[in-house]
């Protein structure tokens, strides 16, 4: 057995050499009491980044540290967002059931969406786009340069190949007033665009119906509208034990 129920263990014990007589019901109180869970699992990457503590602690600087008058924004492409659209319409809810979807689905393609995450504003902004290599990279960070034509600023992004071509080296030589900040390899929990993917997916593509890409294009945009309007930054709070223990480095916590 690689996962356990507690009707399983209990039916278990029954079998053992010295068996025991013991409900489902009583193991799952005994597992809450403990507490334990056999049923769930929780997977985690470990980074064999050499220049992880490095790495780390540039970003986590960037985000407690970074003057005020300073830009910080997260970067990063979603890709893979499927335009599917239900064969046939959901069946609404009604008291006790709740909506009802047939299976069967119509692909209609992929997009990508490319992201910017504004840390001290809690808004995601970007484009949608067919592409995500490195001269897509380049438009995304122009429409950063855009939208904040003035001030310094702090660029975030993980290691892709396409975040680190000689085009967009060049790019940040030609822009100073940027640095760009890579996250540790296999850290991408780092990146704060990532909790804001997460909402997106929740809240646009886990249940959405999208007749083409360019219906899941103009969704997108207008969920990123809606959303901004009452947007907030996410609070903040990850430091690593050694800084603790460490009176070099920042104590403070960002709201």
């Amino acid at each position: 057995m690689t996962q356990w129920s507690a009707q399983l263990l209990a039916d278990h014990l029954r079998r053992t050499e010295t068996p025991v007589v013991i409900s489902a019901r009583a193991v799952s109180r005994i597992l809450e009491a403990a507490p334990l869970q056999p049923h769930r699992q929780k997977m985690w990457l470990t980074s064999q980044d050499d220049e992880f503590r490095v790495k780390r602690d540039d970003v986590l600087h960037v985000y407690y540290d970074a003057p005020a008058d300073e830009h910080i924004i997260c970067v990063d492409e979603k890709t893979g967002m499927q335009a599917l659209e239900r064969r046939y319409a959901d069946l609404p809810m009604e008291p006790g059931m709740p909506v009802r979807r047939e299976w069967e689905y119509i692909r209609h393609g992929t997009l990508t969406l490319m992201g910017a995450f504004d840390v001290r504003l809690g808004k995601l902004f970007g484009f949608m786009s067919e592409d995500h290599d490195a001269a897509t990279f380049i438009d995304l960070l122009n429409a950063i340069d855009f939208c904040y034509p003035t001030g310094c600023g702090h660029i975030i992004c993980d290691n892709l190949s396409a975040h680190r071509t000689e085009d967009v080296l060049d790019w940040f030589d030609e822009h100073p007033r940027w640095t760009q900040h890579f996250t540790p390899k296999h850290a991408s929990w780092m990146n704060q665009i990532e909790c804001m993917f997460s909402i997106l997916n929740r809240h646009v593509l886990a249940r959405g119906s999208f007749t083409s890409k360019d219906d899941l294009r103009d969704q997108t945009y207008a969920y990123l509208g809606w959303y901004n309007e009452a947007a907030r930054p996410f609070r903040w709070s990850y430091k690593p034990k050694s800084w603790s223990t460490n009176p070099g480095q920042s104590s403070g916590e960002r709201h």
